[in-house]
């Protein structure tokens, strides 16, 4: 019954998401018109680093195929996703989990004028845990993963619209 339950609020949470119109933003328009951006990644099959190669190119802003070709550099220096016990039943066994999602990421120019040095974004979500429904809550925080993807990229978005790239050097606070 209570396995039911989850994935009946797990489907609720689906359906509401997807029918709401949640999307993730476009891409920064802070970048002159034209200019192009390199993103690198320490790990080559990253999905952080496609899935913000395919937001910024739909978003308008041309991916440069090489850090030559471009204006400005994504890199994003590591991505991490940990989990974190933080209660335990009567037995000792974990009963609730602490997801964390992270990446430290940094963004220069071609010439090598740094606009954003080793930035951080992080998302967290819990997650209950019960030995007796192993398989439900191992598809939960496989969701819950997807989702904190989502919600770290968008921050990673939103975190490049808010550079200045036009402003003098001593103007930027970061």
């Amino acid at each position: 019954m209570k396995i039911i339950a989850h994935r009946i609020v797990l489907l609720l949470a689906i359906v509401a998401t997807a029918s709401c119109g949640w999307h993730l933003r476009g891409a920064p328009k802070n970048f002159p018109p034209g200019s192009t951006i390199y993103i690198s990644s320490e790990n080559p099959r990253s999905d952080i680093a496609d899935e913000i190669s395919r937001l910024l190119e739909n978003g308008g802003v041309p991916v440069a195929a090489s850090p030559i070709e471009a204006d400005y550099l994504l890199t994003i220096h590591k991505e991490m996703e940990r989990k974190l016990t933080v209660a335990v039943d009567s037995e000792g066994r974990a009963s609730e989990y602490e997801l964390i999602t992270s990446a430290i990421y940094s963004v220069r120019t071609h010439s090598g004028e740094v606009l954003l040095n080793k930035a951080q974004a992080d998302v967290y979500r819990s997650l209950e845990w019960d030995v007796s429904e192993i398989v439900s809550k191992g598809e939960e925080e496989r969701l819950l993963r997807a989702e904190m993807r989502r919600e770290l990229i968008s921050r990673m978005i939103n975190r490049l619209r808010r550079i200045d790239v036009n402003a003098p050097l001593q103007d930027k606070s970061y």
